[in-house]
């Protein structure tokens, strides 16, 4: 017979006791509101975050599905619009500006527009699209809309004068930031802040209304909503008979520190070299020529300073008309904070622009304007080669040519008169690419990468 220890029975009866009282007292409702709370924190518990967040991925590449090409308005007989694909792509591209159109692309398709030129294309015509206006001693590429773009050595006096144009290819409004700076620091312009393009439509605006100087001037185009195509019309009008002309002023996407301004022509005339500093310090900026068999420093000419948010003018006419700089294809400005520049030059009446070009890294491709055209390559990165590739209107071959390329050197190269197409491919190296196309007159073209991917933002949860 076991003995119990009525200590330790004592101890356990309120405990059984109690538990009897707790089982009798709660019902269904009162369980669920116990166990529901215990569950949901079990739960959670087991949710945890990545055991290795990212807070930036990279976007990745994928095959260009959609384009549009914005085209200025025409200038006096400018009025064609040539189309095409670097590929060699068919298919239909539709304008939405001016008109409502569809346009058969096979090979290079021309046709004749006064206004603004909206094209866009779908599915494998897209990647690779490309498009020119041109005419009678003036010529300009069509571009898709940017985010930014630098307009240096624009003019708002009589004599020397620009038009900003802003084309909204879409159906909603859009916005555009619009910084003046000159001489002596940023311009007001009341007018250019916070500019509204409705859908569809064109905005232009003369300089020589909205801010009225004889400074030489760089604009920034900045879109904070929707997309915009900007151009600047560029105009000479001496006082008298003096020439009068007029042609388009390439842009700049972006300030650099070393810049490659090639397409000078084969005339000597007045040159006009333009350099903005956007930065907060002061600039300093060496010049050099580039010719076929070296970059220099000419002589005698000093460093030119540019104050921060302010343009520095330097008339390089008696440098570029003398000896030594004979065969010259280009300059080069080396600083030591990020500018812009153009050159802008008047030889025999007609007015052209060099302006810093892109660094084209693997292909570059362009639709080009009937008549003479010669290709400019310098700037060259490393030691390497381009092959450019010339078709004509049917898209058949008529010309290919591998040329070398070294650091230091440039190239101006003779395309046939039959080409519609020239397709730059580098090897090895990236260079500055433009075209000179002419006579009559002289308009240069600065060609850039060309695009044929979109790029895909990564998204995923932040919880697993």
């Amino acid at each position: 017979m076991t003995e119990r220890t009525p200590g330790r029975r004592a101890a356990r009866l309120p405990d059984q006791g109690l538990r009897r009282r707790l089982g009798a007292r709660l019902g269904p409702v009162e369980l669920v509101a116990i166990v529901l709370p215990i569950l949901t924190i079990a739960a959670l518990a087991l949710v945890r975050p990545l055991v290795d967040p990212v807070v930036d991925r990279a976007p990745t590449d994928a095959p260009l599905v959609s384009a549009t090409l914005v085209c200025p308005a025409a200038l006096d007989a400018s009025r064609t619009v040539a189309l095409a694909n670097a590929d060699g792509a068919t298919g239909e591209v539709t304008s939405r500006i001016p008109d409502e159109d569809v346009i058969e692309v096979d090979g290079t398709s021309r046709r004749g527009v006064d206004r603004s030129f909206v094209a866009q294309a779908q599915g494998d015509l897209a990647a690779g699209l490309i498009a020119t206006r041109y005419g009678d001693a003036a010529a300009t590429l069509c571009r898709a809309p940017q985010p930014e773009q630098w307009f240096t050595g624009v003019g708002a006096a009589p004599e020397h004068s620009s038009t900003l144009e802003l084309v909204n290819p879409d159906g909603g409004p859009a916005v555009a930031d619009v910084t003046v700076l000159g001489p002596t620091g940023p311009v007001e312009v009341p007018a250019l802040r916070g500019v509204t393009v409705p859908g569809g439509e064109t905005l232009r605006f003369d300089l020589a209304e909205v801010v009225p100087t004889r400074d030489e001037l760089a604009v920034r185009v900045l879109v904070s909503r929707g997309r915009l195509g900007a151009s600047v019309v560029d105009q000479v009008d001496e006082l008298g008979r003096g020439a009068r002309s007029r042609d388009w002023l390439p842009s700049q996407s972006e300030a650099s520190t070393s810049a490659y301004l090639l397409g000078l022509g084969g005339r000597a005339g007045d040159r006009t070299l333009v350099v903005a500093n956007p930065g907060a310090d002061e600039a300093r900026v060496d010049l050099q020529v580039v010719t076929k068999e070296s970059e220099f420093a000419p002589a005698d000419v000093e460093e030119i300073r540019v104050a921060p948010m302010s343009t520095e003018t330097v008339d390089l006419t008696d440098l570029l008309g003398g000896r030594a700089a004979a065969g010259a294809t280009g300059l080069r400005l080396v600083s030591n904070v990020p500018v812009t520049a153009s050159l802008r030059t008047l030889a025999d009446g007609d007015l052209s622009h060099a302006v810093a070009g892109q660094l084209v890294e693997s292909r570059a491709a362009l639709a080009l304007p009937q008549g003479p055209t010669r290709l400019v390559l310098g700037g060259a990165d490393a030691l390497g080669a381009a092959t450019y590739v010339v078709t004509d209107e049917e898209g058949e071959e008529v010309a290919r040519e591998r040329v070398e390329l070294t650091p230091g050197t440039s190239s101006r190269v003779k395309l046939p008169a039959d080409g519609a197409v020239v397709d730059v491919r580098m090897e090895d190296a990236g260079a500055v690419v433009a075209l000179e196309a002419g006579p009559p007159g002289l308009s240069v073209l600065p060609l850039t990468e060309l695009v044929l991917t979109g790029r895909i933002a990564d998204v995923r949860p932040a919880l697993r």
